[in-house]
């Protein structure tokens, strides 16, 4: 049943959204006035009504069509034209892979995303597929992929970005994110591994994007209004209940050793930075600052009370 009418009506039946009637109607009137050259040895057989969606008529003979091979690859092009979705665009990544169209590939991305968010099970079992192959990708290939998104954005994309980052961080979100990460750093490799992680990824960067760290840095923390803000969302905190005795259950972290090396030689072992902080009066920052980059401490991070770092160097010491 080679109908025009029929075929159409089913495509608008299984399609909710068509994107060009100009090419659907181009394609069914091609197929059902097909005629092929005799003369031609190489064909393929095609489908009308693709059997990927609908399986009811993969067996029908008025269903099935012999086409020379130009002519496949025209029609799969024509059908993935009228209706885009990564299903009919397949076909073409091995028949026509030189063929882009950043529009009709995109609109087919984002149909598939919906339809997969749409079905619960299906994208439930994609998240944790997902997150599964992401812990397997290295810092290196995490950051190469950053990188390119942060490169391609433009501002409004960006705003738009973090508009749907807020939305997503509800109260409850946080909850169960701090749940996660409280269980994750529970485990001493895991800190041990986000420690060397955190600095790979600075010891990568040029100076260029040391500098322009720093620059981004000082203005965020001289902003009044963004210090007031994240006072008062401290304060806060620490009037909630359950943070407060989330806080005050909290495991301490032994910390690692650190080696303070003098000018003259000398080494000074400190049991954790926070006892280096408390000996000599050096913040945390500064620690931080200095520690594992081969940096003699400066006169001007000093104070009287801790005038005999000027010079020395500080290391961390690994187990």
């Amino acid at each position: 049943m080679r109908n025009y009418e029929h075929i159409k009506r089913l495509f608008l039946e299984k399609h909710e959204n068509i994107d060009s009637y100009e090419y659907l109607d181009k394609y069914i009137n091609f197929l059902i006035n097909y005629e092929l050259d005799k003369s031609i040895d190489y064909t393929e057989k095609h489908h009308i009504l693709p059997k990927c969606f609908f399986t009811e008529f993969k067996d029908e003979e008025w269903n099935i069509i012999e086409l020379s091979y130009e002519d496949h690859k025209k029609v799969h092009l024509w059908i993935f034209k009228a209706i885009n979705n990564r299903t009919y665009q397949k076909p073409l990544n091995w028949m026509m892979n030189y063929y882009k169209n950043k529009q009709e590939t995109s609109n087919a991305s984002k149909k598939g995303w919906v339809n997969l968010k749409n079905n619960k099970e299906k994208y439930d079992e994609w998240c944790v597929k997902k997150s599964e192959s992401m812990k397997t990708l290295s810092s290196d290939e995490q950051r190469r992929r950053a990188n390119i998104f942060w490169a391609n954005i433009t501002d409004d994309e960006y705003l738009d970005f973090c508009n749907k980052m807020k939305e997503y961080w509800t109260t409850e979100k946080k909850k169960e994110k701090s749940i996660q990460m409280f269980e994750h750093y529970s485990n001493p490799e895991n800190i041990v591994k986000k420690s060397i992680e955190s600095k790979n990824v600075w010891k990568s960067r040029s100076n260029e994007e040391r500098k322009l760290f720093s620059e981004k840095m000082s203005i965020i923390n001289k902003d009044d209004f963004k210090r007031k803000e994240a006072g008062n969302k401290i304060k806060e905190l620490w009037k909630d209940v359950d943070y407060l005795e989330k806080m005050k259950n909290r495991k301490s972290r032994p910390g690692s050793m650190i080696k303070i090396i003098k000018s003259t030689g000398e080494e000074i072992i400190i049991e954790t930075m926070k006892n280096l902080e408390r000996e000599y009066s050096f913040s945390t920052h500064l620690i931080r600052k200095y520690r594992d980059t081969n940096v003699k401490i400066l006169e001007k991070d000093l104070k009287k009370e801790n005038i005999i770092l000027l010079d020395c160097i500080i290391e961390s010491i690994k187990e």
